[in-house]
């Protein structure tokens, strides 16, 4: 067996090539720019030394930095090749377990993984089709959860103009943000244009379940104790541009989120609770579930495990959440469980039966993520749709 370790870096990548007694290509790694060039000089440096050895079995690690490791990735699956992507926590607990105090630099980093994929421990799990279909939708989910946090601060920004431009506006439409509140506002921006306006023009911009009326409308701008400066009603203008522009920025994501979805994992929108976006953040933060030996593990890299603390004379289990890997997963499955207790009869029982234990009611959500997650796991594992029990 051949093992390649690269340490992926911007603008270049180091890489040493290490056979299975040890021996290596190069006395130290070698270096290549992070362009086409350097990735046929690391192919053809790989090819070489498999003739060397007469092995052609080849294992590559890298590890996972992000976004910079992405380039390379993609073409050393496409030469064929089993990479393995791997966590750097595990090649800096693999170097400190040899020594205490470890060296650091890029040629020690390459050597490090290739001696990480020779050990007898390490389970090589090579990255596939479905990485990259789970890698997707962990970049586009991610994206998405911004984009609703910009929403929310350009919604707070309009929401800021309007008080100091029309703040009577606040109170005659329950959501300025949308539908006619938003589309008067932004063809009128100022208490000043809106009483100029025509009672007609007004009245043919309302709307859907609208119960204001034209008049209402105008009377309320005459009245107005609002600045209505040209800046600010140019600023309240921005603001609204700005806030539609990311709402369809949002409904784009999800539209391509849903493609993903539907089209490689459909199983798990049967399970009560599990929306587009739900799934679509979930299966991207859990990669593939066969990485997973067993559902224990899936709740460890969730982070909503119990620690036990053992030693000595002292026995006891922590009572919070430790709380490792991805926050992103802990918030859907928060969510998830949220509702999945009211529509799905098998967890309504099982949330009174702990509600019954007086479990508060945050300690009982904790409980329902991790049958969440069970159900997830089998659901996955077996590629069949969850079946809703009837009581």
């Amino acid at each position: 067996m051949i093992y390649v370790g690269i340490d992926v870096a911007s603008k270049k990548h180091d890489f040493t090539i290490m056979n299975s007694a040890g021996a290596t290509y190069t006395p130290k790694s070698i270096t290549i720019p992070n362009t086409d060039f350097g990735y046929e000089k690391l192919h053809k440096s790989i090819q070489e030394f498999c003739g060397i050895n007469k092995d052609y079995q080849v294992r590559i690690g890298l590890e996972s930095t992000g976004f910079y490791h992405l380039n390379i990735l993609s073409f050393l699956t496409r030469a064929g090749y089993e990479v393995m992507v791997i966590n750097p926590i595990l090649i800096n607990m693999s170097k400190k377990s040899k020594k205490l105090h470890v060296a650091k630099n890029d040629n020690l980093d390459s050597r490090a993984i290739c001696k990480f994929l020779r050990d007898p421990d390490t389970s090589f799990i090579p990255y596939t089709s479905k990485s990259y279909h789970n890698e997707a939708l962990k970049s586009l989910s991610r994206e998405r959860f911004w984009l609703v946090d910009k929403l929310r601060k350009e919604k707070l920004k309009v929401y800021k103009l309007i008080v100091e431009v029309f703040p009577e506006y606040l109170s005659l439409f329950s959501n300025v943000y949308q539908g006619s509140a938003a589309d008067i506002l932004m063809k009128y921006p100022s208490p000043t244009k809106m009483a100029n306006a025509r009672i007609s023009t007004l009245q043919s911009m309302i709307h859907g379940r609208c119960k204001v009326s034209a008049l209402q409308l105008y009377e309320t701008a005459v009245h107005s104790v609002g600045k209505s400066e040209d800046y600010l009603s140019f600023q309240l203008l921005q603001a609204f541009k700005r806030l539609k522009n990311t709402e369809t920025e949002i409904k784009e994501y999800e539209l391509k989120i849903e493609q993903i979805v539907r089209l490689n994992c459909p199983v798990i929108l049967s399970i009560p609770g599990f929306g587009i976006v739900s799934s679509g953040l979930i299966l991207g933060e859990l990669g593939d579930i066969h990485n997973f030996d067993n559902v224990d593990k899936l709740i460890s890299y969730a982070g909503i495990d119990i620690e036990p603390y053992d030693s000595g004379d002292v026995s006891y289990m922590n009572r919070r959440n430790s709380k490792k890997g991805s926050s992103y997963l802990r918030y859907a499955l928060f969510q998830v469980a949220k509702v999945i207790w009211r529509f799905d009869p098998q967890f309504h029982q099982y949330y009174l039966k702990k509600k019954a234990e007086h479990k508060h009611f945050f300690v009982i959500l904790g409980h329902i993520q991790k049958k969440i997650l069970r159900i997830l796991y089998s659901v996955l594992k077996n590629n069949k749709e969850y079946f809703v029990p009837q009581f």
